[in-house]
C-alpha cells in the first residue's frame, strides 16, 4: 500500500558545518537594489563547487531535531518529502547539494538580505525555487522573519489541502498556526530557538496513529498544552563567549526584532546565565557580524 506524501517545510538554521566563502556572504554584496544583489547572489551560487546535500550542511540541536519530525511521520505511515527554506538558496528540496553561505531575513544582521518585510520578500522572488504539487498535506515550521518573508509566497504556490504552521506569524490564518509558546520548554526540551520544531514532533507523538490534521489533534494538543505549561526558575548554567554568540544568533534569526533586554530574559528562562553587561557587549557583537 503506498505512502501519503506529507510535504515538510523548514527554515534554514546559521549553524553550518562548513564556512561561507566572501563571495556567499550577503555583507560582500554590491549597495545596489534588490534584483541586482540577488543577480550577483546567484551567480556566485552557480560558481560554487564545494558542495553537500542541505541536511548535511545545516547542524545543531533544531536541526537535529528536523531529522527526528522527518522519522516520526514515517513511522506515522507517511512519506515525508523535506524541503528547506532558505534566505541563501530559496525552497530546496533537502537532498540539494548547496555551497556553503550566509544570509538572513532577520533584520539588522551583517548578512541581512533587507531591511525591511517588504524587501525580504522582494529577495525571496528572486531566488530559485523548486516544485511543490499544489494540494496535499503539509507541515511547515517557520520562524517569525521567515514566515514574514515567505508564507504568502508558499502559499500561493503550493496551495496546500491540509497544513499546520508551527511558529509562523500573524501573516499564517490562526485556524492552522500553532504559535511557539516558551512557557513549554521544559515538558519540550532543549533551547528555546528549538520550540518551533520540537512542537511539531510533540504534535505528530500525541496524535498516534490518529489524523493529525483533524479537530481531534488540535484537542489533544490544548489538552497537554494546559497540563505542561510551566513559568521556569532555574539555577543558571553560565555560558562561555562563544555559547552566548551563538544562542544570540539563534534567536534573532526566530525573533529579528527582538531586544537586548528580551534576547537576554530569554537566555535566562532557558537556565542559562550572562552577567547583564557581559550580554550587552555580546549582543552588540552578535547583531554587527
Amino acid at each position: 500500500m503506498s505512502r501519503q506524501k506529507l510535504t515538510i517545510i523548514v527554515t534554514c538554521t546559521d549553524r553550518k558545518s562548513a564556512t561561507p566563502v566572501d563571495d556567499l556572504m550577503v555583507r560582500h554584496l554590491p549597495k545596489e537594489e534588490v534584483p541586482l544583489r540577488a543577480r550577483v547572489w546567484r551567480q556566485a551560487l552557480a560558481r560554487a563547487t564545494d558542495r553537500r546535500p542541505l541536511m548535511e550542511l545545516y547542524s545543531g540541536e533544531t536541526w537535529a531535531q528536523v531529522r527526528t519530525m522527518a522519522l516520526r511521520a514515517a513511522t506515522l505511515g507517511y512519506e515525508p518529502d523535506m524541503f528547506v527554506a532558505s534566505a541563501g538558496l530559496g525552497l530546496q528540496r533537502a537532498s540539494t547539494l548547496a555551497p556553503a553561505y550566509s544570509a538572513t531575513f532577520s533584520a539588522g544582521h551583517a548578512d541581512s538580505v533587507g531591511a525591511s518585510a517588504l524587501e525580504a520578500q522582494a529577495w525571496w522572488t528572486e531566488l530559485p525555487h523548486a516544485e511543490i504539487a499544489p494540494g496535499g498535506r503539509a507541515i511547515w515550521v517557520l520562524s517569525e522573519a521567515y514566515s514574514r518573508a515567505i508564507s504568502r509566497h508558499l502559499l500561493a504556490r503550493t496551495e496546500p489541502r491540509d497544513l499546520l504552521v508551527f511558529g509562523g506569524s500573524s501573516d499564517v490564518s490562526e485556524r492552522v498556526r500553532v504559535p511557539a509558546d516558551r512557557s513549554l520548554r521544559r515538558a519540550l526540551g532543549g533551547t528555546v530557538t528549538s520550540l518551533n520544531v520540537r512542537s511539531a514532533v510533540q504534535w505528530l507523538n500525541l496524535s498516534g496513529g490518529d489524523d493529525p490534521f483533524a479537530d481531534a489533534a488540535w484537542q489533544r494538543w490544548h489538552a497537554w498544552t494546559q497540563e505542561k505549561r510551566h513559568r521556569e526558575v532555574f539555577d543558571r548554567k553560565p555560558l562561555s563567549d562563544s555559547a552566548v554568540l551563538d544562542f544570540i544568533s539563534e534567536l534573532r534569526a526566530q525573533q529579528p526584532s527582538v531586544s537586548k533586554t528580551n534576547a537576554l530574559k530569554v537566555l535566562r528562562e532557558a537556565g542559562m546565565a550572562c552577567e547583564q553587561r557581559r550580554f550587552s557587549t555580546l549582543f552588540q557583537q552578535a547583531v554587527a557580524r
